[in-house]
């Protein structure tokens, strides 16, 4: 059995923090790169409801106009 070597123990554990400190920085740079791709997304999908919004709004406008053009016919005006 050997001694144990206190130099020994800390350059492993130097090491494994060292691999972890990797993984972190890794990970934080693959959540940042998600937390971009949704905020895009996000964006893109609140241009898209203010564009549906404004065409329904436009649509029901027209159907409303189209009702009213019909009613005026049907009264003889």
């Amino acid at each position: 059995m050997s001694d144990f070597d206190p130099i020994k123990a800390l350059r492993e554990e130097i090491s494994g923090m060292a691999d972890l400190a990797g993984d972190v920085v890794r990970q934080s740079r693959e959540a940042q790169a998600q937390m971009i791709e949704a905020e895009a997304r996000y964006n893109r999908l609140v241009k898209l409801d203010a564009f549906m919004r404004d065409m329904l709004k436009r649509m029901h406008e027209k159907l409303q106009a189209m009702e009213t053009a019909l009613e005026n016919v049907a009264k003889g005006g």
